[in-house]
C-alpha cells in the first residue's frame, strides 16, 4: 500500500460520516465522544485535516485554536490536540503529511507557535520520536499529569494522562528530514 493513493482533507460536512467513523475506531471509542471531538468545529473553535484512502478515513489531526491548558492560552498557542493514523497505515509517512497541513495552516492564521503533547510510555515512542525530529520541544514544565505538573516525590500511575507539553516555533524555517535517530538542536 502506498501513501499516493491517500489524500490529506479538511474536514468538510461530506466527510462527517468517514472522520466520525475513524475517530470512534481508532481515537474515541465512541461515537458521541467522536462527535464531542468535533463539536467547536462549525464555530471556528478548532479544524481538523483527514487522511483520506478512497472513501475510508485513515487518519487525523485536529488544532484546537484556543487550547484549554492556560499555559498555551495565555500565550495565543494553539493546540494540536489529535494526530491519529489507523494501524494498517502507520509508517507510511501519513502523520507526517497530515502534521505538515497542520503547521501550515497554523502558521498561515498567524500562529508563532504551535503546541502538542504526547504520552511518556512506550506506547508513545513513536511520537516522541516524530516530535522531536518536526522541532518540537518540553515547554519546560516537566512531566505533567493533564495540565498538573508531577513534582519530585510525586507517584503517579503510568498512562495515557502522563504527558508532556510540547511547542515548535513555526517561523523557524523548517531543515528539511531529519534522521530517525538524530535529535538536532
Amino acid at each position: 500500500m502506498t501513501t499516493s493513493n491517500v489524500s490529506i482533507q479538511p474536514v468538510v460536512p461530506a466527510l462527517m460520516p468517514p472522520t466520525i467513523r475513524f475517530l470512534t475506531e481508532w481515537v474515541t471509542g465512541s461515537e458521541a465522544k467522536a462527535d464531542e471531538h468535533l463539536e467547536d468545529h462549525p464555530s471556528g473553535g478548532g479544524s481538523s485535516f483527514v487522511a483520506m484512502h478512497g472513501d475510508e478515513a485513515v487518519g487525523i489531526a485536529t488544532i484546537r485554536w484556543e487550547s484549554r491548558y492556560a499555559g498555551f492560552r495565555d500565550h495565543g498557542i494553539p493546540l494540536l490536540h489529535q494526530v491519529s493514523v489507523a494501524e494498517p497505515f502507520r509508517r507510511q509517512g501519513i502523520a507526517t503529511r497530515l502534521m505538515d497541513t497542520a503547521e501550515r495552516l497554523a502558521r498561515d492564521r498567524g500562529a508563532a507557535t504551535l503546541g502538542i503533547t504526547v504520552g511518556l510510555f512506550d506506547e508513545y515512542g513513536p511520537a516522541q520520536r516524530m516530535y522531536a525530529r518536526r522541532g518540537y520541544v518540553p515547554d519546560g514544565r516537566g512531566a505533567c499529569v493533564g495540565a498538573t505538573p508531577v513534582s519530585e516525590g510525586t507517584t503517579v500511575t503510568i498512562g495515557h494522562d502522563l504527558i508532556l507539553w510540547l511547542t515548535k516555533d513555526l517561523r523557524l524555517p523548517d531543515s528539511g528530514p531529519r534522521s530517525p535517530d538524530r535529535v538536532t538542536d
